[in-house]
């Protein structure tokens, strides 16, 4: 089988090869106009000129499948296309929801409001897809303190009272508040701030915020059930 030495711009970049010869390292849709072809040994090559193929897209992926972001702010969805040497790497980016989210031709998301939108890429060449849900929620907005509306109280065994919780700011995101009694053997209170007087005394009643673990407190005092006097005997 005859053998064949391939040139390159004058000089020999592939030797003593067979038949068919085959070019390494090329790029596809490339023309190519300075490679050389002789039997191995001679000096004299004859010129080859070709074009080679186009690659197609087989495939796209993002780097998120979901993604999260405040109202007003952006993120930025990464395409990568398979295989890394396709020829044709245009996408077209789509939202299924513009007013919750947009994108742009580079994949940068813009939150508009809060809500759900599905954001999908698309490749020019052979439709390849692929989406992320994108969440958008109101930034958060953090707990600075709690206050309560009655610093002292006073309820009888028995009986119940109230006391009522204001965090602030009043647009904080998480404005749960957690109750405990100093002494539920005086008197307890539920997760609504009700008290139930348990027996006399006096103990602390205190709310706390789940965010920012900030503390409000009430002094509880428990008064004795007054004792019915009995009625004289006739």
């Amino acid at each position: 089988m005859a053998k064949f030495d391939l040139y390159l711009d004058g000089k020999i970049a592939q030797s003593n090869v067979d038949s068919p010869v085959v070019i390494k390292n090329l790029k596809p849709d490339t023309e190519y106009g300075k490679y050389g072809l002789t039997y191995a040994g001679e000096e004299t090559a004859t010129g080859v000129s070709f074009k080679t193929k186009t690659q197609p897209v087989t495939g796209v992926s993002l780097d998120k499948t979901e993604l999260s972001v405040e109202t007003g702010k952006t993120a930025t969805l990464k395409a990568t296309i398979a295989p890394a040497n396709a020829t044709n790497k245009d996408l077209n980016w789509t939202s299924d929801n513009e007013k919750v989210a947009t994108v742009d031709s580079k994949g940068v998301v813009t939150a508009v409001a809060t809500g759900t939108a599905n954001i999908r890429v698309s490749t020019k060449d052979g439709n390849k897809s692929a989406q992320a849900k994108v969440t958008v929620k109101d930034p958060l907005v953090e707990v600075t303190g709690v206050s309560l509306d009655k610093t002292e109280l006073s309820v009888e065994e028995g009986a119940t009272a109230q006391l009522k919780a204001t965090v602030a700011p009043g647009n904080a995101t998480n404005k749960e508040v957690t109750w405990k009694s100093g002494s539920p053997e005086t008197f307890t209170i539920d997760a609504n701030g009700k008290i139930t007087g348990v027996k006399a005394g006096q103990a602390t009643a205190v709310a706390t915020t789940d965010d920012g673990a900030k503390t409000a407190e009430a002094t509880v005092t428990v008064t004795a059930k007054p004792v019915e006097s009995e009625a004289p005997a006739e």
